[in-house]
């Protein structure tokens, strides 16, 4: 009986069948294959790896790449001391006090690079000037929507560069530097706490596995389906041959 669905009629059925399953999986593998490079990357860390030369990241022109957040950069430059802004609500051992930024003018760059130079109980600081060597971690701007209550003053509410261009004449990058060490500057300041390690969460490229696992039931459900038809096929043509044996 299983040799009728080796005739040639049948072809179209059993090939549709292959199309599906194979499409199916190729998919659910591609699928597999994004959960996989999700986690990856969400496993890697960055903050302990050797800092590269800032150009090699990013240019002054280019968006921020999200990819490289926490990548330890170095680079070299040139204060803006007149141009140092804080921005408050920032916690260190306990306590609340604010982020004391200055700008840097990236040398070979017409853009300036915020470096966040330290913590501070009070908005104030040293005013920094000249030549500098920094290398630290790079981050994005923040997308905290906290409104500034008194736009004339050097406070701002959240790290975010929107904010920074109203305090700074110069071009700025699209992300700012937690500082690891700089060649000069105030001591006075205490040095913020580097990114936290990375980690994987349960939820990392959740949707993408989900999507695997969806294609993968497809495909099944394309040979549950083939089955049901072979199995109709060979039952419609068994009964008429039992009709025939039967003389009616």
């Amino acid at each position: 009986m299983l040799a009728l669905l080796l005739r040639p009629k049948f072809w179209p059925g059993h090939l549709a069948m292959l199309v599906c399953v194979a499409i199916a999986l190729g998919l659910g593998l591609w699928q597999l294959d994004a959960w996989s490079q999700h986690r990856s990357e969400a496993a890697r860390d960055l903050a302990n790896q050797p800092a590269v030369r800032l150009d090699r990241v990013m240019t002054g022109d280019s968006p921020f790449p999200g990819r490289s957040v926490d990548q330890p950069v170095s680079f070299s430059g040139t204060w803006l001391g007149g141009d140092t802004v804080y921005v408050s609500g920032r916690p260190l051992h306990g306590r609340t006090g604010y982020w004391v930024v200055t700008p840097v003018l990236v040398a070979g760059s017409r853009s300036a690079m915020p470096v966040v130079r330290g913590w501070s109980a009070t908005p104030s600081s040293p005013d920094e000037a000249g030549p500098v060597e920094v290398t630290g971690w790079l981050q994005a701007s923040e997308g905290d929507d906290a409104i500034d209550d008194d736009p004339d003053d050097d406070v701002i509410p959240a790290m975010r560069i929107a904010s920074l261009v109203e305090h700074v004449d110069q071009d700025l990058y699209s992300g700012y530097v937690l500082a690891k060490k700089v060649s000069t500057g105030s001591t006075a300041l205490e040095p913020v706490a580097p990114p936290p390690a990375s980690g994987v969460s349960m939820t990392t490229g959740l949707r993408n596995l989900l999507y695997a696992v969806e294609w993968w039931f497809f495909g099944g459900f394309a040979v549950f389906v083939w089955v049901r038809w072979c199995r109709d096929s060979l039952e419609s043509t068994a009964e008429p041959s039992a009709l025939e044996g039967t003389g009616v």
